[in-house]
């Protein structure tokens, strides 16, 4: 395999993931204290398929599970995985390598099949990442604006304001992003509408200069609102605001 034939295998493991590929999770429901941005552990598993062929990798791990307990006394069970992946092409019954990386996941469960199903789909993502297979995940570059994420728990540091010739400087101001209820009704509205999410997308950031996860409550109140009236009903917005709904 030349030098030219493993640019063009990089540049096809590398191409940007669809969206329905991006799994976002909110650090508020997931109980880590911040969110995260990732990629499905199937869309990897296809491109690697799809560039390398049925058989064109493999990989080698080892799971270690240690059990242990949280502060209430629940039984949980924490893996770790050491992968290697290895692209190549078999020859006369041998498998012949052309490239590789390593690759470390962890997982916890307190079923200890899940804690290893877990290690292993994360180490096999951060191995396949190293030969450009999803990369964006780690290079924080999945969503167009890379701004990091802020709960209202955690918002973000910001830097020491300029000196200013007045009595009194104001207190920075928290970022008050959409919650993640606002986000659930601004896509499954979308989707009523038949509107494209790469489309939706589009237009949320000419608008309002950020992508639709980083609208804050106001601007996403107001666009749930716009829609829902499209559809003929408040029945989305009040259940994103949190109102009863009948």
């Amino acid at each position: 395999m030349t030098r030219d034939d493993k640019t063009k295998i990089y540049t096809a493991l590398s191409a940007p993931f669809p969206e329905e590929a991006i799994e976002r999770t909110d650090g508020s429901v997931t109980g880590r204290g911040y969110s995260t941005t990732g990629l499905k552990y199937q869309f990897v598993v296809n491109r690697l398929n799809d560039v390398l062929g049925l058989g064109g990798y493999r990989t080698e791990q080892t799971v270690t599970v240690r059990q242990s307990t949280t502060q209430k006394g629940r039984a949980v069970f924490e893996a770790t995985c050491e992968i290697l992946l290895q692209l190549g092409e078999w020859a006369d019954g041998r498998f012949v390598v052309f490239a590789e990386a390593h690759g470390t996941g962890g997982h916890t469960s307190t079923i200890e099949a899940d804690a290893r199903k877990g290690a292993f789909t994360n180490g096999l993502k951060k191995a396949a990442a190293m030969l450009g297979c999803g990369r964006q995940a780690y290079e924080g570059t999945i969503d167009d604006d890379n701004v990091p994420a802020a709960d209202d728990e955690q918002a973000p540091r910001r830097a020491a304001p300029q000196a200013r010739p007045v009595a009194s400087e104001e207190p920075a101001v928290a970022r008050n992003r959409l919650t993640s209820k606002q986000l659930a009704a601004l896509w499954a509205l979308a989707r009523k509408l038949d509107i494209d999410k790469v489309a939706f997308r589009n237009r949320v950031k000419e608008r309002f200069g950020c992508t639709v996860e980083f609208l804050d409550r106001a601007d996403a109140s107001q666009i749930i609102g716009e829609l829902s009236a499209k559809l003929g009903n408040g029945h989305a917005r009040r259940q994103a605001e949190g109102e009863e709904v009948a």
